[in-house]
């Protein structure tokens, strides 16, 4: 009532008041990826127009090639195939929560079995790359308060990491409701807006790691975006690069002259994030079958309004 009695007394005097938009305009969209990084390094904005198939995330899961596999992906293509209304209890993501339990970092790395013996003493939330500039004490401070923070921002105040961490579980009924909420309404929300980069507040970041003249790109935030891309069928995605970093150097890599991984537990982790079939893991743990319901039939294709608004289109 305050708010509308200033405003009408600014009125009375010709005066008005207007809402600014103070979201910066999203960075250019380059192409090739050395003239992304050429204008970082110049101190310009840029994004590269990354293949979605050349993403991956810290443990290796993947995206739209032959060998990916990622359980958010999966949730959300079963959550198309229902017509979106498929509940979170029965869905894939709460089965893979209920498979997959790593019982501390090295083991939630998937490939890394043979990595730096003092991961087994940190949680498995805390998963710890040897690029990162932090040490593994430092990495699970960090991740502890990221995740209380997206439960926060997910409208939950009271959940902290002893809840779960999205890439593995186990994780609390709680928990696993706020991913599932996190991607469908992230779902719900590119198929009423395109994909809008500046609603999304900002691009992907990523780790670029460069081997033999080959990427790879690893997630370190906006996993959530890239699985619904990956799952409504999209096979690019702006991504901004926080760091790049080359597989020859290794030996400068922070985590390796620092002693905690040897140069060579960084290179076979390194191929587990080039080369790991995440489809023929994730069968091995009995989770490429799909639970399906009577009603549902056979696949549900993308309507023809989600396909027009969405597949490819990247709203300035």
């Amino acid at each position: 009532m305050l708010k509308n009695a200033i405003k009408r007394c600014l009125l009375s005097a010709g005066l008005q008041i207007q809402r600014i938009d103070r979201k910066p305009e999203p960075a250019p969209v380059y192409d090739e990826l050395s003239e992304a990084v050429k204008r970082k390094n110049y101190g310009e904005a840029s994004a590269y127009r990354a293949p979605i198939s050349k993403c991956t995330v810290v443990n290796g899961f993947s995206f739209l090639h032959d060998r990916s596999w990622h359980p958010f992906v999966e949730a959300m293509v079963e959550y198309i195939e229902s017509g979106y209304c498929s509940p979170y209890s029965g869905s894939i993501l709460e089965r893979f929560y209920q498979t997959w339990k790593p019982k501390n970092s090295l083991q939630a790395l998937i490939g890394a079995q043979k990595g730096p013996a003092v991961l087994s003493r940190y949680p498995a939330f805390s998963m710890h790359s040897p690029w990162l500039d932090i040490d593994p004490e430092e990495r699970k401070a960090f991740m502890s308060r990221m995740i209380r923070d997206e439960n926060r921002w997910s409208g939950v105040n009271d959940l902290d990491a002893s809840h779960g961490y999205g890439l593995h579980g186990p994780v609390s009924g709680s928990k696993g409701e706020i991913e599932y909420r996190r991607l469908t309404s992230t779902l719900d929300s590119i198929r009423k807006h395109g994909y809008n980069r500046r609603l999304s507040g900002g691009d992907l970041t990523v780790v670029a790691i460069e081997k033999e003249g080959d990427y790879r790109f690893c997630i370190a935030h906006g996993q959530h975006r890239i699985a619904v891309m990956a799952a409504l069928g999209e096979e690019h995605i702006p991504i901004s690069i926080n760091k790049l970093v080359h597989v020859s150097e290794i030996h400068h890599w922070p985590q390796v002259y620092r002693g905690i991984w040897s140069a060579d537990e960084a290179r076979a982790y390194i191929d587990h994030l080039f080369h790991f079939d995440a489809k023929a893991w994730a069968s091995s743990m009995g989770l490429c079958k799909r639970a399906s319901s009577p009603e549902q039939g056979e696949q549900t294709l993308l309507d023809e309004d989600l396909v027009g608004s969405m597949l490819g289109k990247v709203a300035e």
